[in-house]
């Protein structure tokens, strides 16, 4: 029996997707703020990912109040949703016999939706990562002197970004997915730079904003080139930038990265909410 009154309704159209959910993100922007830049790029580029579903959870009186998006072979993303919610949605997709790699999302919808999955699958479940949700409340700071100096990338520079880009996400993900280019950030003004001795060391690119809202990411120093700084200098450069631009900031850090952590801390970005991302095995 379900535990929630909300109904749900699939969308695999990117564009309606973006207009259900654009109220919600409107009201909800640091916490749809992946929701949001994801589909915002499927409807720019369906080839991004295939088979992209989104799952809009609608109240009684019709109102979208909860939002659930699976790229694959990315797990289910919660982007916002209660606990009851997201196990009425994985009873639904167990149902139906889906499969899912994960899920991951808001912490406590998160361990919900995999709880129900786990007892209605027979498939095991593991934590695979355990991120915080930072935000910016003042403008940032580097509490010691970076060497080098920020700029913004430059069409020229496309080939550098898009090879760290693809870096960083075989960091987090292993390789084996071939990412998007960051052309079109870059374009728009929306990947920063570091450089220092006359080369380029280190990148950071801001997605564009939804809701007033932008997210950091893609942090990347070439191995051989930390441990001085320059991510520090880079992150807080780009987010002055967007702040000018009139656009709040956000980013995500593993928390099982201490360094990562106290850096953004420091700089003046502050916790305001954990996600969670766990794996399934094999379904019984």
């Amino acid at each position: 029996m379900p535990r929630s009154s909300s109904t749900f309704t699939l969308v695999t159209d990117a564009a309606e997707a973006q207009a259900r959910f654009a109220g919600l993100v409107a009201r909800e922007p640091e916490a749809l703020s992946v929701v949001a830049s994801v589909t915002d790029g499927l409807v720019v580029d369906r080839s991004r990912y295939v088979g992209a579903r989104w799952w809009a959870a609608t109240d009684a009186s019709g109102a979208v109040v909860g939002a659930f998006m699976h790229t694959p072979p990315h797990p289910l993303h919660i982007g916002l949703a209660s606990a009851d919610e997201a196990r009425d949605l994985a009873a639904l997709l167990a149902d139906q016999c889906d499969v899912l790699p994960g899920v991951g999302g808001q912490r406590r919808p998160a361990e919900a939706f995999a709880t129900e999955w786990v007892a209605r699958t027979g498939a095991t479940s593991r934590v695979a990562m355990e991120v915080g949700r930072f935000d910016l409340p003042t403008p940032p700071h580097v509490p010691f002197e970076v060497s080098g100096s920020f700029r913004l990338a430059t069409d020229a520079d496309t080939a550098l970004v898009d090879g760290w880009h693809q870096q960083f996400v075989d960091a987090i993900e292993g390789q084996g997915r071939v990412v998007p280019s960051l052309d079109r950030h870059v374009a728009d003004g929306r990947v920063g730079l570091w450089e220092d001795a006359g080369g380029t060391v280190s990148m950071a690119y801001a997605s564009p904003a939804s809701g007033g809202v932008t997210r950091i990411s893609g942090v990347w120093t070439p191995p051989e080139l930390r441990g001085h700084g320059y991510a520090s200098g880079v992150v807080a450069a780009l987010s002055s930038a967007r702040l000018d631009a009139g656009e709040a900031c956000m980013l995500y850090t593993d928390l099982a990265n201490p360094t990562s952590n106290a850096i953004y801390t420091a700089m003046g970005y502050r916790r305001v909410g954990d996600s969670i991302s766990i794996a399934f095995g094999e379904q019984a």
